[in-house]
């Protein structure tokens, strides 16, 4: 008999269990060879039945391991939630710092210019000075940021307007759609549906094009790799050309005919040739008409150039004189400086002599010279110091010509190597086109070898065929194994928080970097030490020269 009450057959001995004690269902333990059902306490049957009860466990241990795991996630959620928070605060926080450490650093470089002013001793008044040249300049900088800030302006309202008239233009344009009749508008509507279609057409080949070019590119990149390949593509250029030639040459030959087709063919030509001889001389004495036209037009142009640019074409011609005479001066420049040579020996010889005249009257003057012969002797010796200066002065200018000609020497002496070197390179070149000409003119042997070459080609890409399927395998399984490990990377927490970590650092080492282009922007802005030591140096030369005029003048 089966109870109503448990649902479970009764015993020989008694009524059920249940209806003596309230069911108690035990969770059945987890074990490394799963689910097991627990032990009873009689040790004379040992067989496990998977009932009702058993799979409420089942269920009752699956629903405790998803709330504890829906509660891990959760967790987990709201500590990157918190994270994220913490995060855009700490960016916000380092965006106010990094502002507020640049401001710090612009006062820090104005008060270390402070310092080095007051260390140095500066004057006020180079100060002051400092002061209104950078106030001007912050000026000017201001009004033309004003100015650009305008100019903006004006460029977004045309834009502005730009667009109101393009949408005017485009409710005219459905406007004018809207009115038409029906069979137009079914016309426009094809036609534009066809231009469409057009344009994706074309944008298709264009997309064509660029495959068809990468894939030239990869196979002239494959081709250049090799040299057998490249021997290969020549004698596949020549055949070509050969082969046009042949068949020009089979076209020819077909062509002719008998001789009496052929007197009549040659008349005809004959005759077409006088036809456009005739015309072409008829169109080149309409072509000189035209020049001379235009001859009288541009003579014209010129005159009246010339009327209104006279004094453009002095300066033309002033420097086109100027010119010749430095191109005279080129040519007779050994002339003239073999020239100025003796004249600088007969006037060392003059002064030599005057020298010597002067040591022996010396003596038989008992008095000092007058006055008036004081004078003229100095307007002599002023004379000849003058002279003597415009002598040196063309000694040192014809030394500079010379170094001037002996660069120009030198740079021809190199062009004429360089020349040279051409020369023997196509001297190579006509050699080994000669060696090559040699080559190609034996067509069955380079009809044998491209074959050969061919079928080579051919096992070669065959083999390549089949180890294709292989690698791309290869290839698709490690690329699956890398998005695999890609994707658990990703997944990882702290992989996370190492890739914001990066991009931390990279946003802070960004600030570093700016602040310290700013620091060194504004310590070479307000480095006076170079200008001051020119300065100096310049102070200094200027006081020795002065010195130096005073002595002569207190000498003379």
């Amino acid at each position: 008999a089966v109870s109503r009450l448990s649902g479970r057959p009764t015993t020989r001995t008694g009524p059920p269990t249940a209806m003596l004690s309230q069911m108690n269902i035990p969770e059945r333990p987890m074990t490394q060879h799963g689910l097991v059902a627990p032990k009873t306490a009689l040790k004379s049957s040992q067989r496990q039945i998977q009932d009702k009860t058993y799979f409420i466990g089942l269920l009752r241990a699956k629903m405790t391991e998803l709330i504890a795991e829906t509660n891990r996630l959760q967790r987990e959620n709201e500590s990157l939630a918190q994270e994220q928070a913490t995060y855009s605060s700490y960016e916000k926080k380092a965006e106010a710092l990094s502002a507020e450490l640049k401001e710090l650093q612009g006062e820090m470089a104005d008060y270390n210019l402070l310092v080095d002013k007051l260390n140095t001793d500066a004057d006020m008044e180079d100060v002051k000075e400092e002061y209104r040249e950078l106030k001007s300049q912050n000026d000017q900088e201001v009004n033309s940021v004003e100015l650009l800030f305008e100019q903006r302006q004006d460029r977004e309202r045309q834009l502005q307007q730009l667009e109101v008239e393009i949408e005017q233009e485009r409710n005219m344009a459905d406007n004018i759609i809207a009115a038409m009749q029906p069979e137009l508008r079914h016309r426009y509507t094809e036609q534009k549906d066809n231009n469409q279609s057009l344009v994706d057409q074309l944008d298709k080949l264009q997309q064509q094009l660029q495959g068809l070019q990468l894939q030239k590119t990869a196979l002239e990149d494959d081709i250049s790799l090799s040299s057998v390949k490249q021997e290969a593509v020549k004698l596949y250029e020549r055949l070509r050309e050969l082969g046009e030639k042949k068949a020009a040459l089979e076209e020819e030959q077909k062509k002719r005919g008998t001789p009496a087709q052929e007197r009549e063919r040659l008349l005809a030509q004959v005759k077409e040739d006088n036809s456009e001889l005739s015309s072409m001389e008829r169109q080149a004495s309409e072509a000189r008409e035209r020049l001379g036209k235009l001859q009288e037009e541009l003579a014209q142009l010129d005159q009246e150039l010339e009327e209104h640019n006279g004094e453009r074409q002095a300066k033309y011609q002033e420097l086109r004189k100027r010119e010749e005479t430095m191109d005279a001066f080129l040519e007779s420049f050994e002339e003239a400086r073999q020239d100025e040579l003796k004249r600088q020996e007969k006037l060392q010889g003059e002064i030599v002599q005057l020298l010597e005249s002067c040591s022996r009257s010396l003596p038989h003057f008992l008095t000092l010279p007058s006055q008036e012969e004081m004078a003229v002797l100095k307007d002599d010796l002023i004379f000849k110091e003058t002279e003597m200066e415009k002598s040196k002065m063309t000694l040192s200018a014809l030394g500079l010509e010379q170094k001037k000609l002996a660069v120009d020497l030198q740079k021809i002496e190199q062009l004429e190597s360089k020349v040279q070197q051409e020369l023997d390179s196509l001297r190579n070149k006509t050699k080994q086109m000669e060696e090559e000409m040699i080559v190609f003119g034996d067509l069955e042997k380079l009809r044998s070898s491209s074959e050969l070459k061919k079928q080579e080609l051919f096992a070669e890409k065959e083999a390549l065929q089949i180890k294709k399927g292989p690698t791309r395998k290869v290839v698709e399984e490690l690329q699956a194994q890398y998005d695999e490990a890609r994707a658990a990377l990703n997944e990882e927490e702290g992989y996370t928080r190492l890739v914001n970590l990066e991009r931390r650092w990279q946003h802070h080492e960004q600030n570093n970097f700016a602040a310290q282009e700013y620091v060194e922007a504004k310590l070479a802005e307000y480095n006076y030490h170079p200008i001051r030591q020119d300065v100096q140096a310049l102070l200094e030369a200027y006081n020795a020269a002065l010195q130096e005029s005073l002595a002569k003048a207190s000498y003379g």
